[in-house]
């Protein structure tokens, strides 16, 4: 299993904003988390991430223990949430070398302009990011994520601040992940974006796990 988890709880100083939740997805997979604003969303893909520590329960990310195998989870694992982890005074090539950098790889230049490429930013290569629309910085967080190897892809809103094109490529980047057995798990808002390209759901209620399987048996009663 890419993912095993058992009973996590996350408490903030006086609420609780996961309880116990506990689900799995194998390689391949590409599950979506959905429920209302303030559900756990973001929360659980964060402790996916290792962004947070949870307050209780216990579970394994690509083998490796979520709390003592950080190091090694994160050399696996892609992440993209909200906030991209871009440097606007660095050019688009520069953004991608400083993130494979940070992993401890290198990038070549032809993959740096493959990726770029793909994402629909050719050519743009030395442009600072400062000067890039907030759609051409998240389809740039898309190509770091393209331009290193990875076992699991954590999304928070995906579609969130891409047009209609950017969408359509955002669908056709998770399915190919898919092709390739990357684990994918989403949160979104945007369910009828969303459930076609997932295999499972599962469904949060004020932190509660309302409901998990797969998206084909999702009951009608299911308020998404």
């Amino acid at each position: 299993m890419t993912i095993e988890l058992q009973k996590i709880r996350h408490r903030y100083v006086s609420k609780w904003a996961l309880k116990d939740i506990h689900f799995s997805a194998k390689s391949g997979e590409c599950i979506a988390l959905l429920g209302p604003n303030g559900c756990g969303k973001s929360t659980l893909l964060k402790i996916m991430a290792t962004l947070l520590s949870p307050s209780a329960g216990e579970g394994e990310i690509l083998g490796h223990n979520l709390q003592k195998g950080v190091g090694a989870i994160r050399k696996k694992m892609q992440w993209l949430g909200h906030e991209l982890g871009l440097y606007k005074t660095l050019t688009a090539g520069e953004n991608l070398k400083f993130a494979a950098n940070m992993r401890g790889e290198k990038i070549s230049l032809h993959c740096m302009e493959e990726v770029l490429a793909q994402v629909g930013l050719a050519g743009l290569k030395d442009k600072p990011v400062g000067s890039f629309s907030t759609g051409m910085r998240k389809r740039l967080a898309l190509a770091k994520i393209l331009s290193m190897p990875c076992e699991l892809i954590l999304l928070d809103e995906p579609h969130t601040n891409l047009d209609r094109i950017g969408k359509i490529l955002m669908n056709k980047l998770i399915a190919e992940w898919k092709r390739e057995g990357i684990t994918v798990v989403l949160a979104s808002h945007d369910h009828p974006e969303v459930l076609p390209l997932c295999d499972k759901a599962l469904v949060l209620n004020a932190g509660h796990l309302a409901w998990f399987g797969n998206v084909k048996e999702m009951p009608g009663e299911i308020v998404l």
